[in-house]
This record gives structure tokens, sequence and C-alpha cells, in this order.
């Protein structure tokens, strides 16, 4: 199955494998790969699968291009394996490799065999290239120092063998010092006590995380471990000591406060010398010492102290060396190994998002309303995953429809569940409050100790009367819908229709208005994310620039939507989405609005008998753009 592997850009890592259907590559969260980059383009390309199997890469228009090899796609052109494809600054490898045969033997008569000498020497690998090693050292040939100095080399190429096995067969970092304690006590058989401390991540403390006498491995547990104090006890001064139990042995592991300092601080291998174990005419025991360590290291980053006691033939400086060496590879080691935890929990919250994402979409309307004499377009764009934005088309009975934009304070999860609940609750109890401002009341009675602190919603509600092409809204502090009529653009406003946000108070005074819609007028509305929309010096988009490219837009519904956003993106030019943007657009016909379809499931029908929709009239105002 082919694969696209971002080897650049804001997801770079991340690998979509293609299956059957087409493949939209851009910002817009809808998009099958979605690549959050301002550089690209909301739907930027597509990738399809053609009748003979090939896959098919189309520029869709975009404003930066799309590029194979380095060469502009102009409409469409075919992909194969190892191409790659550049958008903006992202680079995406394609791989397509099909499945290699197993080789065959030639058949028939096009195979000769030979015969070559029988005295032909034949040599054969060893099995065991470890054990067949020749040995290095004749002490014959060169003197004890040097004979040191290769031992040093032998004892290292062995560390370091170990090491990379100890990596390679390890997933977890728990998993690889396990085995690097293992390896200190082959490679150091004087040792009969190693520990490995690590730093923990978020308390920078260091913990006993794997320790090991001349026995089985005693592994220790994340929550029992204890942070190392510096020991003030006057049997063992400048030591410290961990209260890690063991299973079944007794004791406790000790560290020296010297060695630890001085790994810390000096960021190199120590021996701590032992005076009972140098006498002061004794050359051979001169620099020895019992306790040594050295600091797991790697670029910079300190992940913890390796170290390593012997109750009777001490270290040597070649030891210390070589524990300087092994530690060196093992934090190397720790390293990609949590790098490799880590771009593991990404992936999986990146899936949880995608997931959410998917959920959320779900509960906004999977298309816009079929109505007669109406047309109606709609973009939705979260800034991330998923957004504190929504938009929602409820018919409260067969002529009237309402419609609603919002935002819900804050972003991500928290954002995504609150909205979830919000527009279930206008959707239940539609068809029970037949006008905006009692519909918002009762909703906000349900949601008002429902966030947490500080957590409320902003919407603009508004009720259309297909009969009679009349508006009822009511803005609970949410952007002013834009009304624009002929040539000039108004803005819905009134005073008596402005109301709080939901959630903040537990009654909530709402009032509404009503403004008579005609034939050709057109209904703009807006998230914050729109009329915020920064450039690279920080100034808004703004009301104005938006009003006037509503008034200067021709077509459709959709027309005008595609020109705000063309407007936006020359705004904002490469500058990043800072929040949610959702346009909502309506644009009256000249025929009489009438839906398609008189089946509203769970919706009662209008009594004859019931109030009106909406009580108060008001007029558009200009805005300061029409003057």
């Amino acid at each position: 199955m082919p694969s696209l592997v971002f080897l650049a850009g804001p997801i770079a890592g991340r690998r979509y494998k293609l299956g059957e259907g087409e493949y939209i590559i851009g910002r817009r969260s809808d998009c099958q790969i979605f690549v959050p980059d301002m550089r690209v383009s909301r739907q930027h390309a597509r990738i399809v699968k053609d009748g003979e199997g090939a896959w098919t890469l189309e520029d869709l228009g975009s404003n930066n291009g799309t590029y194979i090899n380095g060469v502009r796609v102009e409409q469409s052109a075919p992909i194969k394996h190892e191409d790659e494809i550049t958008i903006a600054n992202n680079r995406i490898r394609v791989e397509a490799r099909e499945a290699t045969p197993e080789p065959k033997l030639p058949e028939g008569t096009g195979v000769t065999l030979i015969e070559v000498g029988r005295g032909a020497p034949l040599i054969r690998s060893r099995e065991d290239s470890g054990a067949g090693r020749l040995p290095l050292v004749s002490s014959g040939l060169i003197s004890i120092a040097d004979q040191r100095a290769v031992r040093l080399i032998e004892r290292k190429l062995d560390a370091l063998t170990q090491i990379l096995h100890a990596t390679a067969s390890s997933d977890t970092a728990e998993a690889l010092l396990q085995k690097l304690v293992e390896a200190l006590l082959e490679l150091f058989p004087q040792a009969e006590d190693v520990g490995v401390l690590v730093e923990d991540e978020r308390t920078g403390e260091l913990r006993v995380q794997c320790q090991r006498h001349r026995e089985p491995l005693v592994r220790v547990p994340q929550a029992a471990a204890q942070p190392v104090p510096v020991a003030t006890d006057a049997s063992m001064a400048g030591t410290t000591e961990t209260i890690e139990k063991k299973k079944s042995y007794g004791g406790h592991l000790r560290v020296p406060g010297t060695i630890i300092q001085h790994v810390i601080s000096d960021r190199r291998g120590v021996l701590l010398g032992d005076s009972h174990t140098a006498g002061p005419n004794d050359e051979e025991t001169e620099g020895v010492g019992l306790r040594m360590g050295a600091p797991l290291i790697y670029h910079g980053a300190h992940y913890g102290v390796v170290y390593v006691e012997s109750k009777r033939i001490g270290f040597r400086q070649e030891d210390v060396d070589l524990l300087q060496t092994i530690a060196m590879q093992a934090g190397m080691a720790i390293h990609a190994t949590r790098m490799q935890a880590q771009l593991v929990r990404r992936e999986k919250l990146e899936r949880d998002l995608r997931v959410a994402r998917q959920i959320q979409r779900s509960l906004l309307p999977a298309s816009v309303p079929d109505v007669v004499g109406l047309d109606f377009a709609v973009h939705y764009e979260p800034a991330y995953q998923i957004g504190g934005d929504f938009y929602d088309f409820i018919w409260h009975d067969p002529a009237h429809l309402g419609l609603v934009v919002g935002d819900v304070a804050g972003k991500a999860i928290s954002a995504a569940l609150y909205m979830a609940r919000l527009t279930s609750e206008l959707r239940s109890r539609a068809a029970i409050a037949r006008t905006p401002a009692r519909l918002l009341r009762r909703v906000n009675q349900e949601i008002a100790g429902l966030g947490d602190d500080g957590m409320f919603a902003t919407l603009v509600y508004l009720i259309y009367d297909l009969e009679n092409r009349s508006l009822v809204f009511t803005n609970a502090g949410h952007c002013v819908p834009l009304l624009r009529r002929g040539d000039r653009v108004f803005p819905l406003q009134a005073e008596r229709a402005h109301t709080p946000p939901l959630g903040v108070q537990p009654e909530l005074e709402a009032g509404e208005a009503r403004v008579q819609l005609l034939a050709g007028d057109t209904l703009i509305m807006v998230s914050d994310g729109i009329l915020e929309a920064r450039d690279v010096r920080g100034n808004e988009y703004g009301l104005t620039k938006l009003s006037r490219r509503i008034r200067t837009a021709r077509g459709s519904a959709e027309d005008i939507i595609k020109a705000i956003l063309a407007d936006i993106d020359s705004h904002t030019a490469d500058q990043a989405q800072g929040d949610d943007m959702t346009i909502v657009a309506m644009a009256i016909e000249g025929r009489r609005a009438k839906r398609k379809t008189t089946t509203l499931p769970g919706v009662a029908l209008q009594d004859a008998g019931s109030p009106p929709l909406g009580t108060d009239s008001d007029t558009p105002q200009k805005t300061d753009d029409d003057e």
C-alpha cells in the first residue's frame, strides 16, 4: 500500500497510508491529509488513484504551488516510488515500492555448472568471533604501560559491543538500564554493587532507577524510588544514601556525595580513592579506589549517574576511563529511547486529536439546508485539530429556520466538549422556545454551571421566517452579523438585542429585534477569528475591511466566502492562524423561500394559535465604511 511520509514541515515524521478514494492535502481541518501551515492553501492538492491503479497528484489552484521533484505541477502529474512532493516548506516522500518477488533460478539450459579445483582453499567464518579473537598483548614485546593501554582498548570494544546489543534489544529506558547494570558487572569483575541514578524529568531529582549486586537483578519501582539527599552522617561524611529496599537482600545502596557532586558539576567520570587500599610506599596501589561514577549525558542533556562499587579489589584509572566511555554510550542510548517514547506519545496524542476532530465535525451540520429561494455557504476552519467555534441550522418548524454562529472561550478539548453540550441544548429546546431570546434563556440555565471557571460562550442566534422574509435575532456578545443590500453593508445590531454571553450568569436577561429582509439581500455571520486575523505588523483584519470586501464581492454565497478568505490570506500573508475561523452566508433569491421537504423528525408543527416569532422591529444601521 503506498504511503506519504512528511520529511519536513510542522508534521514531519507523519506517515499517511493511501487506500481507495481521493485524498485532499490542505490546511482545512476536514482535509484527509491535514497540514497546519498557513503557506498551504485550504485545499491545496489532491491525490487520486485512476482506473489502472496509478496515483496522480493534482494541484487545486493553490497560491504557492505544488512541486514534484522540483518541477511545478500545472494541472496534474503521476507520482511514483521515491518521488518528493514539495508544498511550501513541507517535503513529502512517496513510498510505493511493490513487494519484491522471490528470486528464482533460471530454468532450461541457461545455467552452466562448473567445477573448480579440489585443492582450492575454503575458509569459513568463526562461529564465535569473540572467543576466537587473537590476543593483542604479548608481555615479552611491549611494556606494562602499553599492555594496559591495549587492554583498555579491548575492554572498550567489548563494552561498546555490549551497549550496542543492549540498545538494539531494549524498547524502553528501564529495559536498557537493566542490561546496562548486567554489562557493568561483566566488564568489572571486581565490582560488587552497581546502580544507575536517573534524573526525574519533572522534578530534576536523582532517583535510583536500577541496581544490582552479584545476585539477580532488582528493579526499583518508580513510586518507591526516593531522591538522593546529601548525607550529613558523621560516620560517612559526604555520602548519600537512598531509602530503596531490596526484595530479598539486606542493606542499602550507599553513594558517596563527593562522587555525585563532582560527576554532576564536572560532567566527567570520578574515581574516589580509599586510604585503606593504598600505602605510602606502594606504587602498585597508587591511584586505586573502591568507588567510581560517571555521568549519563548526551549533547549537554544530563540523564543521571552510573555508580560502581567494590568491597575489596580496587579500581584504577583505566577503569574509570572505561566507565566514562560506557556512560557516554549509555547516555546516547537513553536519549534515543526517550525520544522514541516521546514520539510514541506524540503520535498517540495526535491520533486521539484526529478522532476528536472527527467527532466534533460529526456534531456540526453535515450539509447546508436545502431551501428553494435561499443560497447557503459555510466555511469552518479550527486553528488547532479541534476548536471552540461552532455553527448550526435548526428548524423550529417548516417555516422558521434558526441560524447560529458562536465561539466558546477556550481551545482544544475543553472548548470542544463545552461546544458539544451547548449545540445539543440548542437543538433539543428549539421546538419549545420559539423566539431567540427565550431559547437562549433556557439554554443558559442548563450550561451556567457546566464549564470550568471562566468558561463561557458567545453566539448570535437568528430565526428566519420563510413566508414573510423577516428575521428575528439576538446577539450574546458575539461579532455583529452583516447585511449586504445592494452596494451597501449594514450591521445587524440593536440595543434591545444585546445579550450577555452564555454561561456567565445563572439568569440571563435576553432581548431580541426584528428586521425585514428583501430579495437580493445577503447575510454574513462570522467568528472573531475572521476579524482578528493579523498581518506581520500585528494589525487586525477588522470589520471595515470585511465590510468593504463583502460589498465588492460578486456571485453566489460560496463566491462571497471565497472572496473573504482570499482577502484574509492577502492580509495575513504567512502568519500562522491564531484563532478558529467560521463564516456562514445566506443569500435571499427572488423566488419565495420554501423548504424542499417537510419531514421534521422530533419537531412538532406550529399550532395556528402559537405566538408569532419576534415582537420588535429594527432597521439596518450603516457601518462607518458606508459613509
